[in-house]
C-alpha cells in the first residue's frame, strides 16, 4: 500500500492602489474619510464592471483586473465615495464639497483658489508695508 499526501497552498498577493493620488484638498479628504458613507464593490476578472460606476473609475480599475501570468484567479475589492464639488456664481469665492453620509449630505465650504491667492497677496502686502514702516522708523 502506498499513501501519498500533498498540500498545495497559495498565498494571495495583495496590492493597495489609491486613485487618484491627488486632486482633493486635505480637509475634504479628511471629512470624507471620517463622515462619508463609502460603498464597496468586489469584482473578479470575469465580472463586467457595473453600470453605476463612472467611466473614469472603470478606466482606472480595468487594468488591475486583467489576469497575470500563472494566476489562478483575481478579485479586486474597491471602496469608493461619490462626492460633488459645487461652485456657485453668487459665491464665486467659495467652493462647496457635498459628501454623502448615513444621515444627510455633509457640506464642506472652502475658499476658492482665487480667494486663496487674494488672501496671500493681502498678507504679503501687509508684511511688505510693515517692513517698510519699520525700515523708515529705524
Amino acid at each position: 500500500m502506498t499513501w501519498t499526501e500533498g498540500r498545495i497552498s497559495r498565498r494571495p498577493a495583495t496590492k493597495r492602489i489609491k486613485k487618484p493620488e491627488e486632486g482633493l484638498p486635505y480637509p475634504v479628504w479628511a471629512a470624507a474619510r471620517e463622515k462619508g458613507t463609502w460603498e464597496r464593490m468586489s469584482l473578479t476578472n470575469e465580472d463586467p464592471t457595473t453600470k453605476d460606476i463612472s467611466n473614469r473609475f472603470r478606466d482606472l480599475a480595468q487594468p488591475h483586473l486583467r489576469p497575470q501570468h500563472n494566476e489562478v484567479a483575481r478579485r479586486a475589492e474597491f471602496t469608493y465615495l461619490r462626492l460633488a464639488r459645487v461652485v456657485s456664481h453668487q459665491h464665486a469665492h467659495r467652493v462647496y464639497y457635498v459628501i454623502p453620509t448615513a444621515a444627510a449630505p455633509y457640506v464642506l465650504t472652502l475658499p476658492s483658489q482665487q480667494r486663496i491667492w487674494q488672501i496671500a497677496a493681502a498678507a504679503l502686502g501687509a508684511v511688505a508695508a510693515l517692513t517698510c514702516l519699520l525700515w523708515l522708523l529705524v
